[in-house]
């Protein structure tokens, strides 16, 4: 989706009717079974449509849990100007499978995710960059960073969540 790759969540849910598929065949086959046809077409529908509403839900889940752990530590809304917890989005690939990440391509996503160590200039005198604000900095050092992890914990709970969320819109798509 971005610039990051390791810092994208990928939720693609794929259900299989293929049982279901074989038993209505089998129930068509014999009229006496009409009004279980209709019920079990229904059950079927309500599964794939569910599965849609599912991903989406899950999608949204693990975006607003990104978001949640990025305004809970002002340390990124303050050195950022609250750019990392706006850059979350969603990214539709099919009905059922969706990108959720950063959209910024600077490596700062990555250093509050993973941290990083000490920064002294090599081949400088000094170390030269731009904050995501605009400011010019020129510095002999720039401190570790310990790694403040948003897409790591809500990757934990969105998974823990996630078969609860399907099956509750496979009900809702059902009914």
């Amino acid at each position: 989706m971005g610039a990051w790759d390791e810092l994208d969540t990928k939720v693609n849910i794929n259900l299989n009717t293929d049982e279901l598929d074989e038993f209505i065949e089998f129930l068509e086959s014999d009229p006496i079974f009409e009004p279980a046809v209709e019920l079990a077409h229904k059950y079927r529908n309500g599964i794939v449509e569910g599965s849609k509403i599912g991903a989406k839900r899950v999608s949204e889940t693990n975006k607003s849990l990104q978001e949640l752990a990025i305004a809970t530590n002002a340390t990124f809304t303050s050195t950022s100007n609250g750019s990392l917890l706006r850059s979350i989005e969603i990214e539709e690939e099919s009905e059922t499978s969706f990108i959720i990440g950063t959209n910024i391509a600077h490596f700062y996503p990555l250093c509050v995710e993973k941290g990083r160590r000490e920064v002294r200039p090599v081949y400088k005198k000094v170390l030269h960059w731009y904050t995501l604000s605009g400011d010019e900095v020129f510095s002999k050092y720039s401190s570790p960073a310990p790694p403040r992890p948003f897409v790591k914990p809500a990757f934990e709970e969105t998974t823990s969540r996630a078969v609860d969320i399907v099956k509750e819109a496979i009900y809702d798509a059902t009914i």
